[in-house]
């Protein structure tokens, strides 16, 4: 009786441990209207935090000057559910003076998609369906600064960084700045993470925080659409009898869809590139405790959000369960007992006398 409800209680929990966790990053935005009935978009749940590692207020195209230190504030918003947290960062760049005298405000997000507006994720074809990507600001970067050079008008202009050794390249450290999402499982499983990539030509990476090394892009599979509104990137058209240009039914190939390339540049998935923004997702394994970031080391990356899966379908732990209790013997109580035991017993699962 005992095993039996043993095994009841294993099952159950391989039932809870399969379900699908879904975060939408919709759920962050809040809308409203101004006066004049424009659109008013923010992450209320957002929390803000300063920046020093790595960042410096002065320099030239050719490097900071470390002696001037600087900050920068970032933005998170969080989407958590009970096997899986994730953390979309915003670290957009610093004013330049002229912002400043002209009353700018630091700008953390945009978002694409939503309700009315290209809800790409939720169609058909799209499982997860999220409605909403909020773009966070700033590349990935491990170090920044900015600073003043003139012009050939002998103007003062506002630059920030200057040279590609400002970019993430395998090895480096994290980004402490720019947008990028950081991940941080509770339970091992797959994740898949709806996202938009803002320069379609730059490759996305998924990194192991600890060794410092990208993910394999043959553990990673992607699903993706070009940014439009009727999710086809290539159409073959014909004349018909009016003389009119029409799409060949049929011809609409709607996705990438496959193992993540090795150059890891997403429009590359099935061979016909176009130099677009992209939109899908990624699915990937992750493990538990471990840490780890996933960005475009040169552009922004959005978020939709993320649906977890864990990775144990329960039927190891019941097979486990069972071979645990195969030299065990039990009364009819469901008692267990020793060899020694004369009478009925049940010992794998049958009655025997003993």
């Amino acid at each position: 009786m005992k095993k039996f409800f043993t095994l009841i209680a294993v099952a159950l929990a391989a039932t809870s441990v399969n379900a699908q966790e879904i975060w939408n990053a919709d759920d962050a935005v809040s809308r409203s209207y101004d006066s004049e009935n424009r659109l008013i978009v923010q992450c209320p749940g957002a929390v803000q935090s300063t920046v020093s590692e790595g960042i410096y207020s002065a320099g030239t195209a050719d490097g900071p000057d470390t002696s001037q230190p600087g900050t920068l504030t970032s933005e998170t918003i969080t989407g958590e559910t009970a096997s899986m947290k994730i953390s979309v960062v915003s670290t957009p760049n610093n004013l330049s003076k002229k912002d400043i005298e002209d009353g700018k405000t630091l700008e953390f997000w945009s978002v694409k998609g939503g309700e009315g507006s290209n809800e790409a994720l939720t169609t058909d074809d799209c499982d997860p369906k999220l409605l909403t990507a909020v773009m966070p600001k700033g590349n990935p970067t491990f170090v920044y600064w900015d600073y003043y050079e003139l012009n050939s008008n002998g103007d003062e202009v506002f630059r920030v960084g200057g040279t590609e050794d400002i970019f993430w390249t395998e090895g480096k450290d994290m980004p402490v700045k720019g947008a990028y999402i950081l991940i941080e499982p509770k339970a091992a499983g797959n994740l898949t993470l709806g996202i938009y990539v803002n320069k379609g030509n730059h490759p996305v990476y998924v990194v192991d925080a600890a060794t410092k090394t990208i993910l394999p892009a043959s553990s990673i599979n992607v699903k993706f659409y070009y940014q439009n509104t009727t999710f086809a990137y290539y159409q073959e058209k014909t004349t018909n009898e009016f003389g009119e240009e029409v799409v060949v039914e049929g011809s609409q190939k709607y996705i990438n869809e496959g193992t993540m390339p090795d150059d890891y540049i997403i429009q590359h998935t099935n061979g016909e590139t176009q130099n677009r923004p992209a939109l899908g997702y990624m699915t990937f394994p992750v493990e538990a405790g471990k840490t780890y970031y996933a960005f475009n080391p040169k552009s922004q990356l959005g978020c939709y959000g993320f649906q977890f899966t864990a990775g144990s379908d329960g039927i190891s732990d019941i097979a486990a369960d069972k071979a645990a209790l195969s030299d065990k013997i039990f009364n009819l109580a469901g008692q267990q007992v020793s060899n020694g035991f004369r009478g009925i017993v049940i010992k794998n699962g049958k009655k025997i006398m003993q």
